[in-house]
């Protein structure tokens, strides 16, 4: 085969580049080559090389032991069988700490004034099971992975708020430095024009298909953050929008900006989870950049219920627009959002939920930049001055 280079080499193997430098400078895996300007070339000796050093990595074996497996003068049986003791081993405390857990979320189910479980009792259990930093927030991450609604349900038995919940499910952090990421997650988000992609463009191209809506509508902006989509439906619409946040100075920043403009808007500051509104009252539910906090197949089973019969769903929902997409994409994704899907597949989970599907289409890049990422850089630049040092701000910066 042809040398390949780096960037190449990583792609075919799922790898960063970052990772591949990191064993060229440990000597696990180095250039077979140079190009005339200097790019590393890998031929297929390289290739195979790696893909031994990928499986052992998928076996858990550690880089240094790696590097004695690869010499050829040095036995793998050792090794191997060393690494086998210390599955067997794990495998037997988290059978253990399995039974632990599940036995807390047995009683964790019979509600919180029987249970007496809080986020306290909860991580002094955890570290009695022998769950450091790292397992817990792998727990919580196979948690949310698995079952997002139950997930977030757990967490409130524990005594957390809402705004604390959505806080462990999305960054995924530990509950005990639970308090200061929220101080500086929010110190960031909430200057923001938008909390999500979104453009007036896109809300507008959305308004423009819903042919049947009755004149004055019933309409609920879900998860509205800072507004800007719901002063567009209030504009357009000419009726009035009622707003619903879970964080008290986003909902003070809208009801100003509406004030300002002149236009109808009421705010409560509500959980999309168990909303407190009767069956079949809305004409509109508008969830812009919101519906993926409850969970697509959950946030389109429980929202229906609210719509009036020939009502309105509109929902932007990040999704695969390609078949293969790179390997380190896949994989950041699976990790971060592991809901995500393809188009068609939200499309035909709509209609599986009971929805006749208008339309759908993409956001433009644009979508991405002009209101959320390049404020946000800026934002970040601005308070990495300010916070410098602060271990927890800076991981929310690097998140």
């Amino acid at each position: 085969m042809d040398n390949l280079r780096i960037t190449a080499l990583g792609r075919r193997f799922g790898l960063s580049r970052s990772t591949l430098l990191y064993y060229d400078r440990l000597g696990l895996l180095r250039p077979s080559g140079r190009s005339e300007t200097d790019y590393r070339l890998y031929s297929q000796a390289d290739c195979d090389r790696l893909a031994r050093i990928c499986a052992f990595r998928e076996a858990g074996v550690s880089l240094d032991d790696i590097a004695r497996l690869l010499d050829a003068d040095t036995p793998q049986g050792p090794i191997l069988e060393r690494r086998l003791r210390e599955i067997g081993q794990a495998m037997t405390a988290l059978k253990a700490q399995q039974h632990v857990i599940a036995g807390m979320l047995r009683t964790a189910a019979s509600g919180p004034d029987t249970a007496g479980l809080d986020h306290t009792l909860w991580l002094e259990l955890q570290h009695a099971c022998g769950l450091d930093s790292a397992a817990l927030k792998h727990w919580h991450t196979e948690f949310e992975r698995r079952a997002p609604a139950a997930h977030h349900a757990f967490l409130l038995k524990l005594g957390l708020s809402e705004k604390e919940a959505t806080q462990v499910r999305m960054l995924t952090r530990n509950i005990e430095n639970n308090t200061m990421s929220m101080h500086y997650f929010f110190e960031l988000f909430e200057s923001l024009p938008r909390q999500g992609p979104g453009c007036e463009e896109a809300t507008l191209k959305a308004l423009s298909l819903l042919e049947h809506l009755p004149a004055n509508p019933v309409v609920l902006d879900i998860g509205c953050g800072s507004g800007l989509q719901t002063l567009t439906l209030a504009r357009e619409l000419k009726t009035k929008i009622l707003a619903i946040d879970n964080h008290p100075p986003l909902l003070r920043h809208l009801d100003q900006t509406a004030t300002d403009a002149g236009l109808r808007v009421e705010t409560q500051e509500l959980s999309m989870i168990d909303m407190p509104f009767p069956a079949e009252h809305f004409d509109l539910l508008w969830a812009e950049g919101s519906i993926f906090i409850i969970g697509l197949t959950c946030g389109l089973k429980e929202f229906r219920k609210y719509l009036k019969r020939g009502g309105y769903l509109a929902f932007t929902e990040m999704c695969w627009f390609e078949a293969d997409p790179p390997a380190e994409i896949r994989a950041y994704l699976n990790r971060v959002y592991p809901d995500i899907r393809s188009m068609t597949e939200i499309c035909e989970l709509a209609a599986e939920s009971g929805y006749a599907l208008i339309d759908s289409f993409e956001l433009p890049t644009s979508a991405w930049w002009d209101d959320y990422y390049t404020p946000m850089l800026e934002r970040i630049q601005a308070l990495k001055k300010k916070n410098a040092g602060i271990s927890e701000a800076e991981a929310v910066y690097a998140a």
